[in-house]
């Protein structure tokens, strides 16, 4: 047989083999353009992605950044930082937590458990135990003692080689030098809560950050803060130590310069405090008050008190919980601020509105005379004056300066209570004013719908005549009468009252200029707010309120307020307003005295008269001094 007719035949292709084929090399085709891609995208990204590998190893512990100091007008200098030598510890470089906090207690002089209570319970997060807050904190620094004694640090230096993890750290305090002086002003600082770490992440900051808590170092924590620096740290995958890097120098916060004038504020506190403690010592009970002082031709705070205070220096190094205790059981409430919180009845103060309101509008004429029996007859309710009698038929000016209530029952009866709303809501009572610390109060403006709510019962159309005299349920805080009375100088400008004028970076420079907001232009007229003034500028002459709480070489305009308290049972809260020089005011301010008893004029009155006296009055001529007699 031969080998042609013994090979068997080839069987052909068939199209699904070839379609297989076909697909494979196309499969390999596709791979291998994948392969190429990917190797250029590592010779192109190799460097990029070694070097974010080396970051991801870099570790920052952080160092605070000295925060933004706050100037008076003058530049005097308000709040600052000074050094202060703090114990830390770093969670991954301890060795053995029980025997490292053994013995600092004892080089320190601290109980052991108040160190094991600071490692555990920090900015506001509760661990476990060591090895919790070594797993979520392991770079801390976790400061277990603040202000170190030169002792303290010696002891720990001569230590420092047999306790891994201890480091001593130079860090800014908050230091405010006036202590009490402004304390509702400035505000305080602590360490940033984990709650407030959440929120505020996004915006930079880090978990040991110290942050305002209230006052100005709040609204104004991300200008005065500045830019942590810290000590940069190689780690291994593990986390642990492999060499430092060296430091990053922290940037200090912008500063504030404010509108206040210290001179002034130490002028204020000081009448504020000495009258309460009089009134304290004559009631033999402690009293609290507020005063504000407002320049009215712009709407800066020059002044602002309220007593009784407390010490931010207190809270800057984390607070005693026993002296935290002590504030918050006071039943006077230190840490209150009454000067923009307190919402009272004004009293006769409110009687700068109802006047303008009155002439503006038209239901009485400028100095209109008005028969004034002592008692007036409003929609079938008899509302009498404290003055016995009246004064008799009387004009504007003498009603305002004698603070007649029988003339002013008569301008609420006229005005009705659309009116009247009107006008107070127009002079910023019932809203807050938007001062830039936190903590204002709006007051109160009574309507139906809220008497109803309330009480149950309708606003009865006699109210409008106890409103008119500010009594009743209107509320106002010290803050809003300061800047009616400011308004009523100024021409009707009614200013948003402002702390802050200027943000200055580290070197002096200025960064922003603050505008003074104007909130409204208030609709009274010229001739009317001329006769408000007018009858408070007579406020310390005979037949005035305020009679000799005059101050020789400083006419000033003021008005005085008395608030009956618990329905007429508790002890009076007093007011006086008032703006000096009478010609071309440079202040406007208000008093308030809460529950202190007696009437405006013997409470509030003196410390008004004190302020303006030790801001305005002229410095005595010094006498000349006698010849010296001739040598014999």
């Amino acid at each position: 047989m031969s080998t042609a007719a013994s090979a068997k035949p080839q069987r052909p292709i068939g199209r699904r083999t070839w379609k297989i084929i076909a697909f494979t090399l196309l499969l390999l085709a596709a791979l291998g353009a994948l392969v190429e891609r990917l190797t250029q995208l590592q010779l192109v990204d190799g460097a990029t992605y070694a070097d974010a590998a080396r970051a991801n190893q870099i570790r920052r512990i952080p160092v605070a950044a000295p925060r933004g100091r706050i100037f008076d007008r003058s530049g005097v200098v308000l709040v600052r930082n000074r050094p202060s030598f703090v114990c830390a510890l770093v969670p991954s470089e301890v060795r053995d937590a029980a025997s490292t906090l053994r013995e600092l207690a004892v080089i320190l002089g601290l109980p052991e458990a108040a160190l094991w209570n600071r490692l555990l319970h920090h900015r506001g997060i509760n661990y476990q135990s060591f090895e919790e807050v070594a797993t979520y904190e392991p770079y801390g620094p976790i400061i277990l003692a603040s202000d170190l004694s030169t002792a303290q640090i010696a002891r720990i230096a001569e230590a420092q080689s047999d306790l891994p993890g201890v480091e001593v750290e130079a860090q800014p305090v908050r230091n405010y030098p006036y202590h009490k002086i402004g304390a509702h002003v400035f505000g305080y600082v602590g360490q940033i809560t984990e709650a407030e770490y959440r929120k505020r992440k996004g915006s930079g900051y880090s978990p040991n950050d110290v942050v305002g808590k209230d006052g100005l170092e709040a609204t104004y924590d991300d200008v005065l803060r500045g830019i942590p620096g810290g000590e940069r740290i190689e780690v291994d995958a593990q986390g642990q130590l492999v060499r430092r890097l060296g430091p990053i120098a922290p940037v200090p916060g912008d500063s504030l310069v404010l509108a206040m004038d210290w001179r002034l504020q130490e002028i204020v506190d000081t009448a504020l405090r000495a009258e309460l403690a009089a009134r304290s010592k004559a009631l033999g009970r402690r009293v609290a008050g507020a005063a504000v002082v407002i320049d009215p031709n712009g709407g800066g705070v020059m002044a602002l008190a309220s007593y009784p205070g407390f010490d931010p220096n207190d809270f800057a190094t984390g607070i005693k919980q026993s002296t935290y205790s002590r504030y918050l059981s006071d039943s006077l409430q230190p840490l209150y601020d009454r000067a923009i919180g307190a919402a009272t009845a004004t009293g006769s103060t409110f009687k700068m509105i109802t006047g303008s309101a009155a002439i503006s509008s038209g239901v009485i004429q400028p100095n209109q005379v008005l028969y004034d029996s002592g008692a007036w007859n409003c929609h079938g309710h008899v509302f009498e004056d404290i003055a016995a009698g009246g004064l008799g038929t009387t004009g504007f000016v003498r009603a305002l300066a004698a603070s007649s209530d029988g003339y002013f029952y008569q301008l609420g009866d006229r005005l009705g209570h659309a009116r009247l709303r009107y006008y107070a809501l127009q002079y910023g009572l019932n809203e807050r004013l938007g001062i830039d610390i936190p903590g204002e109060y709006p007051g109160n403006w009574p309507t139906n719908a809220w008497s109803m709510k309330v009480y149950g019962l309708p606003l009865e159309p006699s109210d409008v005549c106890q409103l008119a005299i500010g009594q009743g349920a209107m509320q106002a805080t010290p803050l809003q009468m300061a800047n009616v009375a400011a308004t009523v100088v100024n021409g009707g400008t009614l200013y948003r009252p402002h702390l802050v004028e200027e943000i200055r970076d580290p070197y002096g420079r200025v960064v922003r200029r603050l505008t003074h907001d104007v909130i409204r232009q208030v609709p009274v007229t010229q001739e009317a707010l001329r006769e408000v003034r007018a009858g408070m500028d007579q406020v310390t002459s005979p037949g005035g309120t305020a009679y000799g709480m005059d101050v020789p070489g400083v006419p000033y305009g003021g008005k005085t307020g008395t608030v009956e308290t618990d329905g007429g049972n508790g002890p009076n809260t007093t007011w006086f307003v008032a703006y000096a020089p009478s010609q071309h005011p440079k202040i406007a301010l208000a008093v308030f005295m809460e529950r202190t008893g007696g009437y405006g004029a013997e409470v509030a009155a003196p410390v008004a008269r004190d302020i303006i006296a030790g801001y305005l009055k002229p410095a005595p001529s010094p006498t000349p001094s006698a010849a010296p007699s001739p040598k014999p």
